[in-house]
């Protein structure tokens, strides 16, 4: 009878809404925050990305890794991403360096995402899947003895531009430690924003990772990325209804901030970002 009971209790709340679904991504910071000042120094980076409340932090490639690493952890952050170039045709596909690192940073919950150019298919031309897959699995196999995970970042004029050529060549590539990605400003630049819902949706049971800024709405696939990357809570697009989307279809990856090109010191805009994310996770709760 108490089991009954306990059961009618958790079906009433869960039909009236009560019930309320808990949200609480992980929020990393893009290490592209940094390139117009401080660039030089990771321990001002991780003391002010820990000051605001961020739970860890995004790094471009794969220079001075054992300081950044050493800076992190004094912090008590996690390296959640590294940017790593994978190019089809060239004869090293990517950094030789990267098997070293992967070792090195063996289940730390490090995700290599991977944008992958080309020197002469267009941008989404699938003919290059064929090249491209044998490339990426060679990398995730490595990877997972590791811990290390894969994820597959669409960039504007990249070979791997859309965040459908991630979701496709995740599933081509089929090793469990691979997902796709979903880039807000790339997808508003490069891809279809009136079906931004639909596309989400139907990608989150594949998506690794999730990157939103502040941003205009608007004929987005004609502005500049000083409209299209802004501090969060800056700019005309709905960011916050993303953010439900990925709420309402259970998506529980960790979400990163990007910040390239934000003109004005990183201290200024990141404690903007930072005060917008705690405002929508509260909303978020609601």
């Amino acid at each position: 009878m108490k089991n009954l009971i306990l059961l009618f209790i958790f079906l009433t709340f869960s039909s009236s809404g009560s019930f309320s679904q808990a949200f609480h991504p992980q929020f990393f910071c893009f290490e592209d925050a940094f390139l117009e000042q401080h660039t030089n120094d990771p321990v001002f980076q991780t003391k002010l990305l820990k000051d605001y409340g961020f739970d860890g932090m995004e790094l471009m490639g794969l220079d001075r890794m054992d300081e950044k690493l050493v800076a992190l952890d004094q912090q008590k952050l996690q390296l959640f991403m590294v940017y790593i170039r994978i190019d089809l045709e060239k004869e090293e596909h990517f950094d030789p360096r990267l098997f070293d690192f992967i070792r090195k940073v063996q289940n730390k919950g490090v995700t290599l995402w991977l944008h992958i150019l080309s020197e002469k298919l267009k941008p989404s031309d699938t003919v290059g899947d064929e090249q491209c897959v044998p490339i990426i699995q060679q990398i995730a196999d490595f990877a997972l003895e590791y811990g290390v995970n894969v994820a597959l970042y669409p960039h504007t004029n990249f070979w791997l531009e859309k965040m459908d050529d991630s979701v496709r060549l995740t599933r081509k590539i089929n090793r469990r430690n691979v997902g796709a990605v979903f880039n807000l400003c790339h997808f508003l630049k490069a891809d279809e924003k009136n079906r931004l819902e639909e596309k989400l949706v139907n990608a989150i049971p594949f998506l690794a990772a999730v990157s939103i800024n502040g941003a205009d709405d608007g004929a987005t696939g004609e502005m500049g990325w000083d409209r299209l990357i802004q501090p969060l809570g800056k700019g005309s697009f709905d960011v916050l209804n993303v953010l439900k989307i990925l709420k309402e279809n259970h998506f529980s990856g960790p979400i990163g901030l990007q910040c390239y090109a934000i003109p004005g010191k990183p201290e200024e805009f990141l404690k903007i970002s930072a005060e917008t994310w705690k405002k929508y996770l509260n909303i978020l709760e609601k």
